[in-house]
């Protein structure tokens, strides 16, 4: 009986129709060519080593621009790049090669080719690919076992530079908005890069490459992006004394000060100090912000020891009202401590009350009655 019904079975199932189901798999590689600035390659190394490059020489040749679109924003174990972008200079050309899974049995595929090519050059460029991108591949070719074939980069990530250059002016340093503000270059019909994902899951359930364009496109812009960013960032930190807008050179003049180089940093700050036209709002909002210079640039005088140029500073903040109540309470501090004319240290004090940035009723109480003590013995004294 056991053998008869194994044999129904069998007809039943040779006689079912069975559809067949062709694998869709297979790596999907889009190769393009974009034109180059010609100065990226002559980058000034001043330039390049304020905007972070810590490598020996470095070679325009044998740098990676690379750009990854992921399965998830947040990273992590179960996040996949299901399309790496890479672009390097070849000529007078930027080549841009993508790779892109249509499968996610396609990844160990990916990530040989990458490793192949990654293999060919000593840095990367990115932008956020510190903290997101380059972490991201590695444990992919870790999960992979393919550990032996990744290479560790010299990395020189955008993002950093370009916060501390633009962040004040433009507020997010999203790519896109720095292509729209500061390189003139805005993107039309383009797919935010939040929606990539979803893009892609939908692809996934339904085969139709047409889903994947917007993100090919999204990508290769994105990497021809860092190959114009890498030419401004350089060129601004290597020349800042050309930047015009007032947000711009008191950011430089922070992002010069962070790196030690205080006699650029002390010329921005004057730069962006310099008295503008008063009457508008904008011209408010500029003496706000020359305020926050001149006071950065006391800090300066007050560090190196220039008691003369940070009491000039002092007095001129004092005369454009700019952080007044502080500003007195430095001045106080100056003639009581470095100029011991304990009657102006006094007179500087006592007006710090009349601002709402001055000292506290406590401090100011004890500041003044250790000011008094002061003229008093050198009254006795002479």
């Amino acid at each position: 009986m056991a053998s008869g019904l194994r044999a129904k079975l069998n007809m039943m199932r040779s006689s079912a129709p069975v559809e067949a189901t062709p694998r869709r798999g297979g790596l999907i590689c889009h190769v393009s060519r974009e034109p180059l600035d010609p100065a990226i390659f002559n980058l000034p190394a001043t330039g390049l080593r304020r905007i972070g490059w810590c490598g020996p020489r470095f070679d325009i040749r044998r740098c990676l621009f690379l750009d990854t679109e992921t399965t998830g924003l947040s990273g992590g174990a179960g996040t996949v790049a299901f399309l790496v972008g890479v672009g390097y200079v070849e000529g007078e050309s930027l080549v841009i090669e993508q790779l892109m899974l249509r499968e996610y049995a396609d990844e160990p595929a990916l990530l040989d080719r990458l490793g192949q090519r990654m293999a060919d050059f000593d840095s990367v460029c990115t932008f956020n690919g510190r903290n997101f991108d380059m972490p991201l591949l590695e444990t992919r070719f870790t999960m992979n076992r393919m550990r032996d074939r990744w290479r560790a980069l010299e990395n020189l990530d955008l993002l950093y530079p370009s916060r501390r250059a633009w962040k004040l002016r433009l507020g997010s340093c999203r790519l896109c908005n720095l292509e729209a503000e500061i390189l003139g270059m805005p993107r039309e019909d383009d797919l935010p890069g939040s929606e990539v994902p979803a893009r892609f899951f939908q692809f996934m359930k339904t085969g139709e490459d047409a889903l994947l364009d917007d993100i090919v496109q999204h990508n290769r812009q994105d990497i021809a992006t860092l190959a114009k960013l890498l030419v401004r960032l350089c060129a601004i930190n290597d020349r800042p004394d050309l930047l015009s807008d007032q947000r711009d050179q008191f950011s430089m003049g922070k992002s010069l000060e962070r790196l030690g180089e205080l006699r650029p940093a002390r010329e921005m700050y004057r730069a962006t100090a310099r008295p503008r036209p008063v009457g508008t709002l904008a011209a408010l909002s500029g003496e706000r912000i020359a305020g926050s210079a001149n006071w950065r640039l006391y800090g300066l005088c007050r560090r190196s020891g220039d008691w003369d140029g940070a009491e000039a500073v002092l007095k001129q903040m004092l005369r454009r009202r700019q952080l007044p109540g502080a500003v007195c309470t430095e001045l106080s501090k100056l003639y009581e401590h470095r100029r011991k004319d304990y009657p102006k240290a006094l007179e500087f004090a006592l007006k710090s009350a009349g601002y709402p940035d001055g000292e506290t009723a406590d401090l100011l109480e004890k500041r003044t009655a250790r000011i008094r003590r002061k003229m008093t013995r050198q009254t006795e004294a002479d």
